[in-house]
Order: structure tokens, then sequence, then C-alpha cells
């Protein structure tokens, strides 16, 4: 009788230790699967919230892109008449149309209006520029602003007709390295400074 008691509760024991483990072992895999779920659902979540942000990001970029790209026009166009504008004043021969110091004014006031137009849309709009690019505009328009003033004062002193031969002839000279400047100088940097603006937009 004790061996066949011994004998049924070691299988006893055996089947209660079996089922324990299979029960253990669905726990687990069960676990294992919400685990899963979990996690892939996280993944989904995080996926979405990406896409959501790099979406948001794109349509922000595109926007400033497009911004951007309508500053970088309407500036260049300033700078376009500004150049024009002092090409004009400082060009060593004028036709006279019909009256020649009305006509001098006219091409002051078109240097002046075009400096105020274009000194006034830029600093408005400087944000949209990298700092050296932003430099670069700040230098040009000083030596746009520098050289119509010089020039202007040289007219002005022509005009009162009260210098000596010897002043006289450094203002030619100084007039002639004004323009010569303007033809030269300003006309490159104002080549250089296209090519930059299409490079930002993209279609070069």
């Amino acid at each position: 009788i004790l061996l066949i008691l011994i004998f049924f509760g070691k299988n006893a024991i055996e089947y209660f230790f079996s089922e324990t483990i299979e029960m253990k072992k669905k726990e687990l895999n069960l676990n294992l699967e919400n685990h899963k779920s979990l996690i892939d659902q996280q993944n989904k979540n995080f996926q979405h919230t990406l896409d959501t942000k790099l979406n948001e990001f794109n349509v922000r970029f595109s926007k400033l892109h497009e911004e951007r790209a309508n500053v970088i026009k309407e500036l260049y166009e300033r700078l376009v008449k500004l150049h024009s504008a002092t090409v004009s004043l400082t060009r060593r021969i004028h036709p006279i149309i019909e009256d020649a110091e009305l006509e001098e004014k006219q091409r002051l006031q078109n240097v002046n209006n075009a400096l105020n137009e274009f000194n006034k849309y830029y600093l408005v709009n400087k944000i949209y520029f990298e700092k050296d690019l932003a430099d670069r505009l700040d230098k040009i328009s000083n030596e746009y602003w520098s050289k119509n003033w010089d020039y202007a004062t040289i007219l002005r002193m022509f005009r009162a007709n009260q210098v000596s031969t010897e002043f006289y002839l450094k203002m030619v000279e100084d007039s002639q390295k004004i323009t010569d400047a303007v033809d030269k100088d300003f006309t490159k940097s104002l080549e250089e400074l296209e090519n930059e603006f299409r490079k930002i937009l993209g279609v070069i």
C-alpha cells in the first residue's frame, strides 16, 4: 500500500508541476504577445507623431522659402533700380533734354528715392538672410550711400564755382574714380549677389 501511495503521490506531483509549467508558459506567451502588441502600438503612435511633425516642418519650410523668395525678388528689384539711378548720376556725360540743372536735380532725387526704398525694405526683411549675406548687403548699401553722397558733394562744389584750379582738377579726378567704381566694382557686386540669390532660390 505504501508503495502504491508513493507511486500515485509521485505521479500527482509530476502532474501538478507539469500543469503548472504549462500554465506559466501560456501566461508568459500571453504577456509576451501583449507586450509586443503594446510596443507595436507605441511604434505606430511614434511614427504618426513623427510624420505629423515632419509634415508640419515641411509646410513651415515651404512657406518660409516662399516668403524668402518674395523678399529676394522685391529686394533685388530695388537694388537694380538703385544701381541704375547711381549709374545715371555718376556717368561722365549727360545728354541735356531741356534744362541741365533741373535734370541733374532729378537724377539726384532718383538716387535718393532709390536709396530710401532699398534701405527701408531691406532693414525690415534682413532676418531672412544668413549673417554673412546680410553683412554683404549692409556693405553694399553703405557703398552706394557713400559714393552717391561723395558725388553729390562734388556736383554742389562744381555748381558753386568757388574752388581753385588745383582743387577743381582734384574733384574731376575724384568724380572719375567714383564713376569707375560704380561701373566696375558695383556692377561686379551686383552680379555676384544675383548669383547668390539664384543659389538660394535653387535656379542654378
